[in-house]
């Protein structure tokens, strides 16, 4: 039954306002939970699962292999034999020295080439492994070098041996990142490399700790280092490349047609790849900018601010290699997304920001203002060392990586025989005419820098932005 209507007048109804939702409370996370978000983020079930046992396995690597390989970072024996050999041989000499182990690095790149043509038909990950046990050979020889002439001649020569051995590992493992990482190659890689130079960071504090304590401790800790690497050996051993079969054959095709990996087949891929070429160009400028500072740096610590072996090895080494895994996954996000000459037109304009910095600090002989200098140098080696192992694949398919990665590593090396030379001759040009004034080649730095970072910003003008599922690889 209906029920009956009221008589009762109603009012008017109100006009309705408008009241804004009173906000959800903020909630933020502790820095436990944050601290545990980031761990979990490291996890291989983090990945895809496609990618999981390899990378977990790599993970392995990334954790043991730097404890050996730290001590052969260019600026971490470069600061210890300045500082050890100091007033055995003549200063001059002994800076150049210094500038050779800092350029190491990239000077043994000079040998990529030679690495892609002994890799090519030929198992990656075998082929890997033997080099990183010559690596731990070479290590241990640079313990027993005594200090004398001879005995510098001994461990530069040592330190050398694994810079070219470790120049080969990076060459071939171009190939095993692009065909086991299809997707996601960015975040992944960078996971591995966070990992890596943040134990790297670890031992160059050890080091230069106990060295600071006795300046002798090194000839047991580097061969125990490696003892502990061995463990990161037999872990990467176990890797195991996707479609490797398709890859060799490829490979061994390419060797019987006559187009195996050489000097001249580098030299047609500059010719050919006219995008490729512009890029290695821009990456050029930037390369020798960055290198022609590095050995100014070790060099002002030691002669101008007066560091020891442990607050030395912090501001040259250890600032940038903390600050890498912090930034290596905002970078590996942005590169992801981007093509890689979108990247850099972004990241080059960080290390002019830091040469700047560390150009201030040694005008004002302001050691904080250093330090500040190396904490942005670290976040954009951070973000280069994702470029620089992955840059040549936005332009290249899986069974050619090795190829681009030796044109890529090949100039770097060529870079190395140069730039920081004519950086310590700057150097040294500068302090003859005016007495500590050298830090002035930290400004010719800076404005080659600037014309790799402009010459950056005009090849980005021809990308779009890439859009969800695109692949920038291609």
């Amino acid at each position: 039954m209906p029920e009956p209507s009221d008589p009762s007048p109603k009012p008017d109804p109100q006009p309705t306002r408008y009241e804004p939702s009173r906000p959800l409370p903020l909630r933020i996370a502790s820095p436990l939970k944050l601290v545990s978000l980031a761990f979990l983020s490291f996890h291989p079930s983090a990945m895809p699962w496609l990618s999981r046992a390899n990378y977990a396995r790599e993970l392995r690597s990334a954790f043991f292999l730097p404890w050996a390989i730290a001590a052969t970072e260019g600026s971490v024996i470069g600061f210890i034999v300045r500082k050890l050999f100091d007033g055995t041989v003549d200063a001059t000499l002994l800076n150049y020295t210094v500038g050779a182990l800092i350029a190491a690095p990239a000077l043994a790149n000079i040998t990529s080439f030679l690495w892609a043509m002994l890799s090519s038909g030929k198992q990656k990950i075998p082929f890997i492994t033997a080099l990183q046990l010559g690596v731990l050979i070479a290590v241990s020889l640079m313990a027993i070098a005594p200090r004398t002439p001879a005995g510098l001649i001994m461990l530069v020569s040592a330190a050398f041996a694994a810079r070219i051995l470790l120049t080969g590992i990076v060459t071939v493992r171009s190939t095993v990142w692009g065909v086991n990482y299809p997707v996601d190659r960015a975040r992944m890689t960078g996971k591995v490399q966070a990992v890596s130079v943040t134990i790297n960071s670890l031992i160059a504090i050890g080091l230069g700790l106990s060295m600071q304590m006795s300046e002798n401790s090194y000839r047991f800790l580097l061969p125990l280092g490696g003892i502990v690497a061995l463990i990161g050996v037999g872990s990467y051993a176990r890797i195991r490349v996707r479609g490797e079969r398709m890859i060799l054959r490829a490979e061994r095709n390419a060797s019987s047609k006559g187009q195996r990996s050489s000097l001249m087949n580098i030299v047609r891929v500059l010719i050919d790849d006219r995008e490729y070429r512009n890029y290695q160009i821009c990456q050029l400028l930037i390369g020798m900018g960055n290198m022609m500072s590095w050995a100014p740096f070790v060099i002002i610590a030691k002669e101008q601010f007066g560091l020891d072996y442990l607050p030395g090895l912090i501001l040259t080494q250890v600032i940038p290699l903390i600050m890498m895994p912090v930034f290596i996954p905002m970078w590996a996000s942005l590169l992801d997304r981007v093509h890689v000459e979108q990247f850099r037109a972004m990241h080059s304009w960080v290390f002019v920001g830091s040469f700047t910095l560390a150009l201030l600090a040694s005008q004002a002989n302001m050691v904080s203002l250093m330090f500040a200098a190396q904490v942005l140098r670290g976040i954009a080696f951070g973000g280069g060392a994702l470029a620089w192992n992955l840059g040549h694949l936005h332009y290249v398919k899986a069974d050619r990586s090795s190829d681009y990665m030796a044109v890529h590593v090949t100039l770097t090396g060529l870079r190395g025989l140069t730039a920081p030379f004519i950086g310590v001759a700057i150097y040294n040009a500068f302090e003859s005419s005016s007495p500590g004034e050298g830090s002035w080649v930290f400004a010719v730095g800076i404005a080659v820098i600037t014309v790799g970072g402009l010459g950056f910003v005009h090849l980005a003008r021809r990308h779009k932005r890439p859009g969800p599922g695109s692949d920038t690889d291609q």
